[in-house]
């Protein structure tokens, strides 16, 4: 065929497929409009935690299906609250406690019975003193979740869960 022919099917077939595209309710969908903590989790943790809460494998700590189980832990609550990430957060610390409440909420598991939400006199108080070495007390905070039976062993929390590492 010619290329002089082929040009203009190309062009008529281009425009015949945009209306069945418009059509499509996935492609036609209005992209999501974020707001509140969701936005403000978005704009200033998503980049490095994901989008999913994935982190990044053995640098970056998944939130999905850990960041609770922090909340199973005497000393949990405060590790939350004293990371770098959140104590030297930008937000003020009304922003920042709506962002730690969405993000248990989001990313489970389920807090441990009794829970109760972040306030901003909290983590106020918290941020005036981030952790010094907060890699030493997550790997305590980790050992100790393998010692109750709440984290898989193999499973650090870094990146991807142990059950995933071990499907690939």
């Amino acid at each position: 065929m010619s290329r002089r022919l082929l040009s203009p099917l190309l062009a008529m077939a281009a425009a015949l497929a945009w209306p069945a595209a418009a059509a499509d309710p996935e492609l036609a969908a209005p992209v999501k409009a974020y707001e509140g903590a969701e936005l403000d989790f978005t704009l200033r943790c998503k980049g490095c935690h994901g989008f999913e809460g994935q982190g990044t494998e053995g640098h970056v700590p998944r939130l999905k299906g850990f960041v609770g189980l922090y909340t199973h832990l005497p000393d949990g609550r405060e590790f939350l609250l004293r990371v770098p990430g959140v104590a030297r957060s930008r937000l003020d610390d009304e922003r920042l406690a709506a962002v730690l409440n969405w993000m248990l909420a989001t990313y489970g598991p389920e807090p441990a019975p009794g829970f109760a939400p972040f306030t901003p006199g909290e983590v106020a108080q918290a941020r005036v003193a981030p952790f010094p070495d907060p890699l030493a007390r997550r790997a305590r905070l980790v050992a100790e979740l393998h010692e109750r039976g709440l984290l898989p062993a193999g499973d650090d929390g870094m990146g991807i869960s142990a059950e995933a590492r071990a499907a690939r």
